[in-house]
């Protein structure tokens, strides 16, 4: 009977767990900050897209002003350098730790972004899987929002009195 030398046995394990291995899927990394050209297009399509209808709208203010701070240093620190090769390991380290907070704020606020639970309908031990995008999420967030509060000026109070809205000569 032939052996198996125990490091082939290893190399034919791994390359088989490698090939069945899912691909990972691609992140798209909305600032890459290589250039100082290719920034400013970055930035300026980053600020438009942090608008209403873009797909970092949902972005909260506290959020847009950490992006905005960021894009900032990011461009001092390109400002300060003619190319990559001229830049010292504290800027490196200062332009990579800016870029990261705006992807991190960016990724987490995309719109597009599909989030996908896994729900049982009333009655049914069987779950389905409900997916939808982030923004459809924050949409939909804000408009129960909106009703639960337009529903509460309509109704009395918990007193029984009228509410604010009927005091105002606002109810029906």
């Amino acid at each position: 009977m032939k052996r198996i030398h125990p490091a082939a046995l290893l190399v034919a394990v791994s390359l088989l767990f490698a090939t069945a291995a899912p691909a990972k899927e691609r992140v798209e990394r909305p600032l890459t900050a290589d250039s100082k050209t290719l920034f400013d297009g970055q930035a300026a399509a980053i600020r438009q897209q942090m608008q209403s209808g873009g797909h970092y709208e949902f972005v909260s203010e506290s959020e847009r002003v950490e992006v905005e701070r960021n894009l900032d240093t990011i461009a001092a620190v390109l400002a300060r350098h003619t190319d990559a090769a001229s830049f010292r390991d504290g800027d490196k380290a200062e332009l990579l730790q800016a870029q990261e907070n705006v992807n991190a704020v960016l990724t987490r606020n995309d719109g597009r972004r599909l989030i996908c639970s896994r729900e049982r309908p009333t009655g049914s031990h069987l779950g389905k899987d409900k997916c939808q995008t982030y923004a459809d999420q924050q949409r939909a967030r804000r408009s129960s929002e909106t009703e639960v509060r337009r529903l509460q000026m309509k109704s009395p109070g918990p007193s029984g009195l009228p509410n604010a809205s009927t005091l105002r000569g606002g109810g029906n």
